[in-house]
């Protein structure tokens, strides 16, 4: 179900904030002492926002096999819990990569006390979200880097929200070999005018007496979220999005492809099927990792499931084929990553 509009909201203005470029990619500060051992690490955040446990951290999971590199595993927006990646950590680990599962600003255990997942990162004070995309892309170009400083292959995949930071991150010098972007929220002005999180928001800024400015205006105020007017440093480059989507419209995703070049692969899914119950996108995934241009790994891909949290009653769509038939009822494609019903 639904569960961000059930959820009582205060009212919040829109604030606008500087058009200028988002201040974080020049050069980084001195890296940290990277990770040793796999499980939970963290070292001071390259940017300190008194906004938060200014700790970046991530939980490095181990490849199968001999490793061949390290991913870098940006997760979406309002994440409750890790378990609800295991499918693609299971996936990029099985590809013999390590895993580096990165926690962003004001997420699990980054989250203020009162606050829940994610909550405190997207924001209508443009000041407030600068900051929170500021602070993560530093975090990720960070992360890249200590990561290269291991060996082998360096890439980055990014689910949802964690895509359009990873798109940002890539335009800065990091070396990386690869980046697959999976649902990029491309056009922030887009989804706050024409989509149900829009509209929500739409609403607690004219309850506050501060309403968002018209697409023009609000897509002028935006521009700096917008990766398209940077270009990306990855060797192999992915951008995938569901034609159903009605979160991170895809549209999106393909004038991002078109502005660096990429031919986008789009999947019949919509937002949350994409990202946990898409066999196809994790299949062009696995060859992105492999280097694979043909796109077809040597064995198939096991059937995948919707996490519980996301399956409606007693119906339970465990292959793409149901997984499908939900995006065609309309509503699947609305559900979040929020801290709602969990599996007992």
């Amino acid at each position: 179900m639904w569960t961000e509009d059930q959820l009582a909201r205060k009212p919040e203005p829109f604030r606008s904030a500087s058009p200028s470029g988002l201040e974080c990619f020049g050069p980084l500060p001195p890296l940290p002492a990277g990770p040793v051992l796999p499980g939970p690490w963290s070292a001071p955040s390259p940017l300190q926002t008194g906004a938060g446990p200014d700790r970046m951290a991530l939980t490095w999971i181990p490849a199968v096999g001999p490793s061949l590199g390290t991913v870098l595993l940006v997760p979406p927006w309002k994440i409750s819990r890790p378990g609800l990646v295991s499918g693609w950590v299971e996936l990029l680990a099985g590809a013999g990569r390590d895993v580096w599962l990165l926690t962003p600003p004001h997420h699990l255990e980054r989250t203020l006390p009162g606050e829940r997942s994610g909550e405190g990162f997207v924001s209508l004070d443009l000041s407030r979200l600068r900051l929170a995309f500021e602070q993560t892309i530093l975090e990720i170009r960070v992360c890249l880097a200590l990561a290269a400083q291991r060996g082998g292959e360096v890439g980055l995949l990014g689910l949802s929200l964690g895509a359009l930071a990873g798109a940002l991150a890539i335009t800065a010098g990091e070396p990386i070999d690869f980046a697959g972007l999976i649902a990029p929220p491309a056009d922030l002005a887009l989804i706050l005018s024409e989509t149900r999180i829009g509209r929500r928001y739409r609403r607690l800024a004219a309850r506050a007496g501060s309403p968002l400015p018209e697409l023009p205006a609000l897509r002028s105020a935006l521009a700096p979220f917008s990766p398209g007017e940077r270009r990306p440093r990855a060797g192999r480059l992915l951008i995938g999005a569901g034609l159903h989507d009605l979160i991170a419209p895809a549209s999106a995703a393909v004038s991002l492809a078109a502005a660096w070049d990429v031919k986008p692969r789009l999947y019949a899914r919509g937002h949350i099927t994409l990202l946990f119950a898409c066999r196809a996108v994790r299949q062009d995934v696995l060859a992105l990792v492999s280097g694979d241009a043909a796109g077809s790994p040597a064995d198939p891909l096991p059937e995948m499931k919707l996490p519980l949290m996301y399956q409606r009653g007693q119906r339970t769509h465990s292959s793409p084929q149901g997984a499908a038939e939900l995006d065609g009822e309309g509503r699947s494609t609305e559900l979040s990553l929020d801290n709602g019903p969990q599996p007992g």
